[in-house]
């Protein structure tokens, strides 16, 4: 009876070792995959800035193209009204409007792009965690089966 019930013992320790490493292992890739969120979820919001910092930079570069294009044509003396001068100029402005609207929009998508990455990498550390949950259990039972077996003659 001393050897069954050994074998029974090893085979229990073991299980609970077993169990352990699965417990650490899944905490240890949440850990992970919720600190890469907020690395990205960080990024995002930096993206989410420097849009609006890029909007009002540009913004104000083109209000200075259009001032020195009414410049150029108060030197030349040139009618303000003239359809001309108003095309010339609605082009700059059309030109800058759509050049900031690009760039901005491109930088507040990489932004929504990091929300969606962080979002994903939070949901894979609550999938870690069930993993690791899921194979605790298999584990355990696992286990109960191999020390039941060596407790039979």
């Amino acid at each position: 009876m001393g050897a069954p019930g050994a074998s029974a013992g090893m085979s229990l320790a073991a299980t609970g070792f077993k169990m352990l490493g699965d417990y650490t292992t899944s905490r240890a890739e949440a850990g992970a995959e919720r600190f890469k969120a907020e690395e990205l979820e960080q990024q995002a919001q930096y993206g989410e800035l420097k849009a609006k910092q890029t909007n009002a930079q540009m913004t104000q570069r083109l209000a200075v193209t259009l001032g020195h294009v009414d410049a150029v044509r108060a030197a030349a003396h040139t009618d303000p009204s003239s359809p001309t001068g108003a095309a010339v100029r609605g082009m700059r402005e059309e030109l800058g409007e759509e050049a900031k609207g690009i760039t901005v929009e491109n930088i507040l998508q990489q932004a929504r792009t990091d929300q969606a990455d962080a979002a994903y990498m939070r949901s894979q550390a609550s999938n870690a965690l069930l993993s690791g949950d899921i194979a605790m259990l298999g584990d355990a039972f696992s286990g109960m089966a191999d020390a039941s077996k060596a407790m039979q003659p």
